[in-house]
């Protein structure tokens, strides 16, 4: 009952908040967070596409959001030990309930696979035709609720450290396929790789699933308030159509890496 109290008045608090004082915040939530751009990086504006909107949808309730970059692995484990209040971001997975609420969905992206020109399917109408094939997947990712358990009962997967490897493993041969959000393989391809590396890959179809894209929050009651006040202030942000504008500026290219910028009329 005191928790549903707190969080009744925290809503409620931030429900009066006018705009001018949202840069007053009166709480601050730690989020673990990783490199994967342009969504996530430290090394862009506002930490990237999705961490810029989470933290403008903080705000809308009045609360700073401080990221900290670390390993998935260690975002997973240290919020689940209570270090971090949240994780930015990931797709919604059946699986992962048992530890995290999903917010409210932020975003919706496809997930797609990129082959070897010579090693590759061709195509694929279910994951039983890629039986044959060696899959490449990054460490500890959870892409879908049914490619993750593919990958839980596949024998010809070869696991990597990070995306980049994982197209260094398909560019070289080693792998032939290989899952990936569709912005962030085409940007780190155009990012990170030579057009005579990427001539030697491929993205094919159909795309593998649309995934909504989720703040995941450690699930015990001492966090349920950065859920409702993150769902309170992403409610409010689709009311103005604001998460457009962020949409707009990843196409405008302006979440990228300084040093190695990338052409987004390409795409």
């Amino acid at each position: 009952m005191l928790l549903l109290r707190l969080i009744k008045t925290a809503l409620l608090t931030a429900a009066l908040l006018p705009a001018a004082a949202m840069a007053h915040t009166w709480m601050t939530v730690k989020i673990a967070t990783t490199e994967y751009a342009p969504y996530t990086s430290e090394e862009m504006e506002h930490n990237g596409y999705m961490n810029h909107i989470i933290s403008e949808v903080f705000l809308e309730t009045g609360v700073r959001a401080e990221f900290i970059y670390v390993p998935w692995e260690d975002a997973l484990e240290g919020a689940e030990n209570g270090e971090y209040d949240a994780i930015s971001y990931g797709n919604y997975v059946r699986d992962r309930e048992k530890t995290f609420w999903h917010s409210e969905p932020v975003t919706s992206e496809n997930l797609v696979f990129y082959v070897n020109n010579e090693s590759g399917p061709g195509m694929w109408s279910g994951l039983n035709d890629l039986n044959d094939y060696t899959m490449g997947v990054t460490k500890d990712y959870l892409y879908n609720n049914e490619l993750s358990r593919y990958i839980k009962e596949g024998k010809n997967i070869s696991t990597a450290d990070t995306d980049d490897d994982n197209f260094n493993q398909l560019i070289d041969g080693d792998t032939d396929i290989f899952p990936i959000d569709e912005l962030t393989g085409w940007y780190l391809l155009q990012r990170d790789f030579s057009e005579a590396e990427r001539d030697k890959i491929h993205q094919i179809s159909p795309l593998v699933s649309t995934v909504t894209t989720h703040l995941l929050v450690p699930k015990n009651k001492e966090k349920r308030l950065v859920l409702e006040l993150f769902n309170r202030g992403l409610n409010n942000l689709k009311e103005k159509g604001e998460l457009d504008r962020f949409k707009r500026l990843l196409r405008e290219g302006y979440y990228q890496t300084p040093e190695k910028p990338v052409n987004f009329d390409r795409r």
